[in-house]
């Protein structure tokens, strides 16, 4: 009886609790610096570059027309088509913007190796959500792409929908 009582403690306490993983690697603030909580530590890394893209169909398969099924392609895929096309995608008011680092495929490429990041208060139910909606097309509204130096090197990328 006592065991089940703390069984249904542990559960109840973890659904108020973050998630381990998260806390020890998010980011939790994003504007000219970016607050990434990384290994449990805030450490403040400077900006790159930040943008909004409206993530479209066209975004989901590349020049080959092979569909792309995880983020890094979709991101790289839709900096391809706004700089090889100049073609911004557009839905009412909202639009994909210009951005002056992913310009070259070298540039694009790293988002293959880049480490990804969601707000530290997000769960990974949210993160989930959030990496189904890039690569299906269906964020609502526009997402936030943050890109940074990372501590250990390499990109780090900040991902979050705008609306």
């Amino acid at each position: 009886m006592i065991r089940n009582f703390f069984k249904v403690v542990a559960v109840v306490t973890s659904a108020f609790l973050p998630v381990a993983g998260m806390a020890a690697d998010c980011v939790e603030d994003a504007g000219d610096t970016v607050t990434l909580r990384y290994r449990g530590k805030p450490i403040q890394v400077g900006v790159i570059e930040s943008y909004t893209a409206l993530i479209a169909p066209r975004d989901l398969t590349n020049s080959r027309g092979v569909r792309l099924n995880d983020v890094a392609a979709v991101l790289q895929q839709d900096r391809a088509n706004v700089h090889k096309t100049g073609m911004l995608d557009r839905d009412g008011d909202f639009s994909d913007q210009y951005d002056g680092y992913f310009t070259s495929l070298k540039q694009r490429s790293q988002f293959g190796s880049a480490r990804y990041y969601t707000a530290c208060y997000m769960t990974s139910a949210d993160n989930a959500e959030l990496k189904s909606a890039i690569v299906n097309a269906r964020v609502r509204g526009l997402l936030w792409v943050v890109a940074f130096r990372h501590p250990k090197g390499g990109l780090g990328i900040y991902l979050s929908e705008v609306n």
